[in-house]
């Protein structure tokens, strides 16, 4: 399998996408650069050979180590979900953001190796991209009327059903769902106040959307600086968000309405060009194809090959936070300790915060974790039936856009 391996690679981008790696580093006298604290302080600023040329290691000897690992040692992919209610088997099921889903199931996937391994502890597990299961799944979580019918642990993306009134008083008010352990917050999510006060539901990291601008297409407009600036008349049909196929990104359309009401929706829908897919953004902008502002994840954004042509606006009122929630049964906390501990570890963490999702975790380290976010907040969370609420945005935002 080919590896891309090479000298300037980072540390942790090596053990993010190989975990199984771990051991020659360690074998090779190089354990310290592999803990949990060089992984969280040191990997993600470390590249490969400049860590070998200071131990006197020969790279390509090293790189020939790490490669052949892989190929003994293959890491699968967790598998996805096999159908709606095959879901009732798992001990956890996650719903990820797209850009997320690799990393995460690669990880979680050599964690439950390693657990099955030292305690026999056999987990079912199934994580899907999010976008997969938008539609249909979270339709069918509606049907639901006992948790015997949900998996123990659900990690989820966006402002979604279980967010939703029906879900929330039929289990998490009864206490059958619940949150776990308490995390310390780093600045951005204090200060955003993006954990719950309640503690009922644990956010794992979030998916921060932010706005790319293709400078060949400003025509002499200004930089927004702010969210409110992209519902400017002077923005009309020059916006592209995730969207198509009658349907647009609720992480865009709630704080929208939430801060500007139906007239801030009227506006947005008017300034819409177009909804795509964030993969479609890139290659839209690659081609410098019709758009000047574009709605993404920060992912994504990284990933645009023209980086010459573009800047990427962290807004002054901070990125949207769209969650990446955790809920587990509450009979199950105990049962799954391991499984949990380390969703809600530090070793995780890091991986999430290294591919561009912002995490709690005061002690990570990366790029994203000194950026603003902005919160719908959970007494707006609470007090809106979201499902509800997302159809009367609906009712106002769908028959102006295009």
């Amino acid at each position: 399998m080919p590896t891309n391996i090479h000298a300037d690679l980072k540390i942790y981008e090596i053990i993010q996408r190989f975990p199984q790696t771990q051991w020659v580093f360690v074998t090779n006298g190089l354990g310290a650069l592999v803990t949990d604290d060089a992984m969280r302080v040191l990997a993600p600023f470390l590249t490969l050979g400049t860590a070998l040329k200071s131990r006197f290691i020969n790279i390509e000897a090293f790189i020939d180590m790490l490669e052949d690992t892989i190929t003994r040692n293959p890491v699968i992919d967790t598998p996805g979900l096999v159908s709606m209610e095959a879901q009732k088997d798992l001990s956890l099921l996650g719903l990820m953001p797209c850009g997320l889903k690799m990393p995460f199931s690669r990880a979680f996937s050599q964690f439950l190796n390693e657990l099955q391994a030292k305690e026999g502890l056999c987990i079912q597990a199934a994580v899907e991209g999010n976008v997969n299961q938008e539609l249909s799944y979270y339709s069918y979580v509606d049907t639901i009327e006992s948790k015997d019918e949900l998996p123990d642990i659900i990690v989820s993306a966006d402002f979604n059903v279980f967010l939703g009134h029906r879900f929330y008083n039929r289990f998490v008010v009864p206490g059958h769902f619940t949150a776990y352990g308490a995390l310390p917050a780093g600045p951005n999510f204090s200060d955003a106040q993006i954990l719950d006060p309640e503690n009922e539901y644990t956010i794992l990291c979030v998916n921060p959307l932010v706005v790319v601008a293709n400078l060949d297409k400003l025509k002499n407009r200004d930089l927004p600086h702010t969210w409110d600036d992209i519902l400017s008349p002077e923005w009309k049909k020059s916006l592209i968000i995730r969207g198509g196929d009658g349907f647009y990104c609720h992480a865009v359309l709630l704080p929208t309405f939430k801060a500007s009401g139906n007239k801030g929706l009227e506006a947005l829908a008017a300034n819409v060009l177009e909804g795509l897919h964030p993969a479609q953004m890139v290659n839209r902008i690659d081609n410098n194809g019709p758009g000047a502002l574009y709605v993404m994840p920060a992912f994504f954004a990284d990933r645009i090959r023209h980086q010459d042509r573009i800047k990427v606006i962290w807004p002054d009122d901070g990125a949207l936070a769209s969650p990446v929630i955790l809920q587990v049964k509450s009979e199950k906390k105990e049962e799954l300790k391991p499984v949990l501990d380390y969703l809600v570890g530090s070793q995780l963490a890091q991986i999430l915060a290294g591919a561009g999702f912002p995490v709690p975790h005061a002690d990570v380290s990366a790029e994203v974790q000194t950026k603003p976010l902005k919160w719908l907040g959970w007494n707006f969370l609470r007090q809106n039936d979201l499902p509800a609420l997302n159809v009367e945005i609906d009712k106002v935002f769908m028959p102006l856009a295009p």
